[in-house]
């Protein structure tokens, strides 16, 4: 049984077809990567995935279950959670309480308030952001917001997270520190789906990439092989592999 299976997946908003036909599967403790120009559908497919958006038409099989199409609150109860390209924070909680609120949800949602607050702790420690609990989101930097939205989604304990340009606005120090923290949530046996313009984050984290180009799957597979692949250089790269 593949862990996560996609067949035929479509969407179109007006007379632009955003997702065409799309295949994919993921097997469980692996990263995909999923990467493309500019509106070829990256956030899209993980609006799809999450409830977000309903496809026009395919089937989403999430651990043997069909989901397509599932209610957002739904897809979190199932399992699957996600962070996005802007912070999605409540600005005015403190860190410790937006970590809580996706203990309140999810799978096995917590007992009471209390045990909210100190499950909550365990997966902002998990990122590093302990010692910023009582702050509130809006005076923490733009990487500690990231952190801070990827914790409330690790609280919600899913076994497959989707991670939306993580990386977006940091400079090179805090990628590499985003880097080494995917993969010890990896580590830690949740599934990923990585978003990432940094051409060598991707090539660096990921089990196999996805290419997409105008809402089409163009490549599929390991990053030694895409990075050598004519059409996605063409396409994306934009220049020779030995100047990834």
């Amino acid at each position: 049984m593949q862990f996560l299976q996609v067949r035929g997946l479509a969407k179109s908003f007006g007379g632009l077809m955003a997702i065409h036909d799309l295949d994919f599967e993921i097997e469980e403790g692996a990263i995909l990567g999923l990467i493309g120009p500019n509106g070829s559908g990256k956030t899209t497919t993980l609006n799809l995935l999450t409830g977000f958006l309903r496809p026009d038409a395919g089937t989403i099989t999430f651990r043997g279950h069909n989901v397509t199409g599932i209610a957002r609150h739904r897809a979190c109860q199932k399992g699957i959670a996600r962070t996005f390209q802007l912070t999605k924070t409540f600005l005015d909680f403190t860190a410790l309480q937006n970590v809580m609120v996706g203990r309140a949800y999810g799978q096995q949602p917590a007992r009471n308030l209390r045990a909210a607050a100190e499950e909550a702790k365990e997966s902002l420690e998990q990122v590093g952001l302990l010692d910023k609990a009582g702050f509130m989101a809006k005076d923490l930097t733009l990487m500690q917001r990231k952190k801070l939205e990827l914790a409330r989604a690790l609280a919600s304990r899913p076994q497959l997270l989707l991670l939306d340009e993580l990386m977006a606005g940091l400079n090179a120090a805090e990628a590499e520190d985003a880097m080494a923290l995917i993969r010890r949530i990896r580590d830690s046996g949740i599934t990923m789906i990585v978003v990432e313009h940094i051409v060598k984050a991707i090539l660096g984290l990921s089990d196999r990439i996805i290419v997409l180009n105008m809402g089409e799957k163009i490549a599929d597979g390991p990053p030694g092989e895409i990075c050598f692949d004519p059409h996605v250089i063409e396409v994306y790269l934009g220049k020779a592999p030995c100047l990834l």
